[in-house]
């Protein structure tokens, strides 16, 4: 079984997976490799088809001409060109909207060469003509067809193609003879069910994450920070921006008493000069290790996203026995249960203060919380399940 996964790169949640994915095949001795096109090559499983400069290069003309993720010629022609040399038993897509090929080229190769594809989405891209994620502005053109794109500018400085792209998109993957999709929520499984790739088989397999790093431990976060006995209610890297709910951690600030604090992780200078005071902001931390130092000394993570696949921050608070209050928004709420959380309506801080208030983190809730992020989202779960779907498609083909 020889085995290409595509990404954009080796960090991020997307990266981080295919890494892992790549390294449970190492172990299994089955022959793998890592496509991307930006940052380094610190794998030896990794071929990188692109420079920095080329991917910039693809930016500014998707830009000009409107068509986001068919601007990349060249690159798709060297990636091909490992693939025809390689000649994969399959091919595994991460996220590949970065200016990283020329999706229909791309795809049309893979189907003349009839090589089963598994695409796991961990957001919308593959099936809109831009948006990542299009619950923010309410959209469901995607459905039919998109058209009057309210977010193309983000994409786009002159012309709306979100038409042409979607239906480039819609040819491509249908015209794929074997496509599974794997998607990370069954929100978004439900989300597919919506669009034109309904009849294509999809399933739900959540990611995972390395709990022998994120799991609890000792620190001295609290002392550090000053918190004392203070409740700490930590958001990590997602309250930046209006659709991750910044707005909303600024309203619970200011309902909240001397009694509890507010610790934000992931914060460049720019945001932090317009928080209050109260909110302890703190820039991304070093290592995964330090950032599980934070989760395990709050008393809860609250996520007050409004768009979102399923939440990598949610999974690594429950490892280290926190946990989470979320809204009733995309795939967040899946990652707990009524033992692990609580889930609360988009946008009601009022609701949201109250179920952090009722959060009282004890042996039991921590062990609670510890244990359904070993049961469900361990990296080794995820890793297996993947590659266990890899054997039954092509298995299926014999």
């Amino acid at each position: 079984m020889k085995i290409v996964q595509f990404n954009a790169g080796l960090s991020g949640s997307p990266g981080m997976l295919m890494r892992a994915i790549s390294e449970e095949m190492d172990a299994q001795g089955i022959d793998n490799r890592m496509m991307i096109t930006y940052g380094r090559e610190d794998h030896t499983n990794v071929f990188k088809y692109a420079s920095d400069k080329e991917i910039k290069i693809n930016a500014l003309k998707s830009r000009i001409a409107g068509n986001w993720g068919f601007e990349a010629s060249a690159q798709t022609q060297r990636a091909l060109a490992f693939l025809e040399e390689y000649r994969p038993d399959l091919i595994h897509v991460h996220n590949i909207h970065g200016h990283d090929l020329v999706f229909d080229d791309f795809f049309a190769y893979i189907a003349k060469k009839g090589v089963p594809v598994v695409y796991t989405f961990h957001d919308c891209w593959a099936f809109t003509g831009y948006c990542t994620h299009y619950v923010s502005t309410d959209c469901t053109r995607y459905r039919e067809a998109c058209h009057d794109c309210p977010q193309y500018r983000a994409y786009s400085w002159f012309r709306d193609r979100s038409t042409e792209n979607q239906n480039r998109k819609k040819n491509a993957l249908l015209g794929l003879p074997s496509l599974t999709i794997v998607t990370p929520s069954q929100w978004m499984a439900d989300q597919v069910q919506t669009s034109f790739l309904k009849d294509v088989p999809a399933v739900v397999i959540p990611n995972g994450i390395d709990t022998d790093t994120f799991r609890p431990v000792d620190s001295d976060v609290r002392q550090r920070l000053s918190i004392g006995g203070r409740k700490m209610i930590l958001s990590v890297a997602n309250a930046i921006g209006k659709d991750k709910g910044l707005e909303d951690i600024l309203k619970l600030n200011d309902m909240l008493s001397d009694d509890e604090a507010i610790v934000l992780i992931g914060i460049n200078d720019e945001v932090k000069k317009e928080l209050p005071e109260s909110i302890i902001a703190l820039p991304r931390t070093n290592s995964q290790a330090e950032l599980a130092e934070y989760y395990s000394a709050a008393d809860v993570l609250v996520n007050p996203t409004h768009e979102d696949t399923f939440p990598t921050v949610n999974i690594e608070a429950l490892a280290c026995g926190t946990p989470v209050v979320t809204y009733n928004t995309g795939g967040s709420p899946e990652a707990i249960d009524e033992c692990t959380g609580m889930v609360v309506p988009e946008g009601d801080t009022a609701a949201l203060r109250d179920a952090i208030l009722s959060m009282n983190k004890n042996e039991a809730l921590a062990a609670a919380c510890r244990e359904r992020a070993l049961k469900h989202y361990d990296r080794d779960v995820f890793t297996r399940r993947m590659i266990g779907l890899y054997r039954d498609i092509l298995e299926s083909r014999e």
